[in-house]
């Protein structure tokens, strides 16, 4: 994740990176298991804010609304919601990119009832380097 960490340092944007312990306790109350391209952004980033663009992860209190379990428990009540998916950034309009850690991909995912729009073929750190920094 060098292109990440250089254009975070660039671009001074506000990460709090999450500790191992935390990011296996996030794996224990989701109930499946997170790859491990997913386990190192919580690890080296946990979240990341630049401008208007706030991802969602670890790294900040648990009841604060990046808390990525807690918009996990959120959306993941809807039934179209991917089974081993976490919540990377919302569009509005009940739209969500989604990191799906069984496939390892990126997807677009809309409530409600509107399901996976899309998989993209952007790696994570490149659909990050993508969508938040503008690269």
């Amino acid at each position: 994740m060098k292109l990440l960490e250089t254009l975070v340092a660039e671009h001074q944007a506000a990460t709090r990176p999450a500790s191992k312990a935390n990011i296996d306790s996030l794996e224990a109350s989701l109930g499946f298991a997170l790859s491990s391209e997913y386990r190192e952004y919580l690890e080296r980033f946990g979240v990341i804010a630049h401008d208007a663009y706030e991802t969602y992860g670890l790294g900040v209190p648990d009841d604060y609304f990046l808390h990525v379990l807690n918009a996990y428990k959120d959306l993941a009540a809807d039934a179209s919601y991917p089974a081993t998916a976490v919540p990377l950034l919302e569009l509005g309009d009940g739209q969500y990119y989604l990191y799906d850690n069984r496939g390892q991909r990126v997807v677009l995912w809309a409530t409600p009832n509107g399901g996976v729009i899309r998989t993209l073929d952007d790696s994570l750190e490149a659909f990050l380097a993508k969508h938040v920094f503008q690269s």
